[in-house]
C-alpha cells in the first residue's frame, strides 16, 4: 500500500427513507482533519436530502447516521439548488463519531490541501468520488460502492464566460465520457456517470505530472458538485470557500459539537 492514498478519505453517503422504504447512495464526502478537528465535506444538494430522510455513512457499526454540526450555503427562496454553483456543505463531526468512521477511512491531512486563487493556476484536475451506478446491495443486506476518478483539463476563459462562471470561485474541468481514455495506457473506455460523486474531491496535479498515477503528488483543492454531460464539463468549488464557511461555523461554536 502506498504511504499516501487519498482514496482512504473518500466516504460514500447514503440516504435512508421510509417512503419508499430503502437505502441508496446519493453522494460522496471528504473526511478531513482541519485545524485538528474532524470534518466531512460534501455538496449542499447532498445535505438538502435531509428533508427526505436520514443521511448515513459506513462506520465501525455499519451504515450509521452522521453525527455532528451541519452547515451549508443558503439560497434565496426563488433560487433552486440546480442554479447554485457554489453548492457546498460540511459536517463538523462529533469526535467520537469520527473515531467510528476511522474503522474504514482515514482523515485527509490538511497539509495535502492547497488554497488556489484561480482555477487556471492548475492545468489538470482529477475529480474523485463514488458513482451511484457502482453502488450495490448484497444478498445479506450490506451495501458496497466503488470509487472512481475523472481527469480533465481546466476549461478555457471562453467556457467560463459562456456559463457565467468565475475561475476564482469555480473549478470547471473539461470532461467528455465519449472521449475518455485511461491515462496509463491511452486506451479508450466509457466511465460511469458521475452521479453520486457529488461532494467528492477535486485534486490538482502539479505542472509536469499531469498524466502521473502517483497519488502522493496532487493536492486537494476543491469539492465537486455538478456534471453537465451535454456541455462536457464538471464543476466544483475551490477549497477556500469551504474554509471560509468553516471559519464562520467556528465562530458559532459548531452548535456546541465537540
Amino acid at each position: 500500500m502506498k504511504e499516501y492514498d487519498p482514496y482512504d478519505s473518500m466516504v460514500p453517503i447514503y440516504i435512508k427513507t421510509d417512503v419508499p422504504k430503502r437505502i441508496k447512495q446519493i453522494g460522496t464526502g471528504v473526511f478531513i482533519d482541519m485545524y485538528n478537528e474532524p470534518f466531512l465535506l460534501t455538496a449542499a444538494h447532498v445535505t438538502d436530502d435531509l428533508k427526505n430522510g436520514e443521511l448515513l455513512v459506513p462506520t465501525l457499526h455499519g451504515l450509521s447516521p452522521i453525527e455532528g454540526y451541519m452547515a451549508h450555503i443558503d439560497l434565496p427562496p426563488e433560487t433552486p439548488r440546480s442554479k447554485d454553483y457554489t453548492d457546498i456543505a460540511y459536517y463538523r463531526l462529533e469526535t467520537n463519531f469520527a473515531r467510528t468512521l476511522c474503522h474504514q477511512f482515514w482523515p485527509f491531512p490538511q497539509n495535502r490541501t492547497e488554497l488556489i486563487m484561480s482555477a487556471h493556476d492548475i492545468s489538470v484536475y482529477s475529480i474523485t468520488g463514488y458513482p451511484a451506478s457502482k453502488s450495490k446491495k448484497n444478498r445479506e443486506g450490506s451495501h458496497t460502492s466503488e470509487i472512481f476518478s475523472y481527469r480533465g483539463v481546466v476549461a478555457s476563459d471562453e467556457i467560463y464566460e459562456k456559463y457565467g462562471l468565475d475561475p476564482e470561485n469555480n473549478i470547471v474541468v473539461n470532461f467528455s465520457k465519449k472521449r475518455s481514455m485511461k491515462p496509463d495506457t491511452g486506451e479508450m473506455y466509457l466511465p460511469p456517470n458521475p452521479s453520486g460523486a457529488s461532494g467528492g474531491a477535486i485534486f490538482g496535479w502539479p505542472n509536469g505530472y499531469e498524466l502521473s498515477e502517483d497519488w502522493s503528488l496532487p493536492k486537494l483543492v476543491g469539492i465537486f458538485h455538478t456534471f453537465k454531460e451535454k456541455e462536457g464539463i464538471m464543476i466544483g468549488t475551490p477549497l477556500i470557500s469551504i474554509v471560509s464557511a468553516i471559519s464562520l461555523g467556528k465562530m458559532k461554536g459548531y452548535g456546541g459539537v465537540t
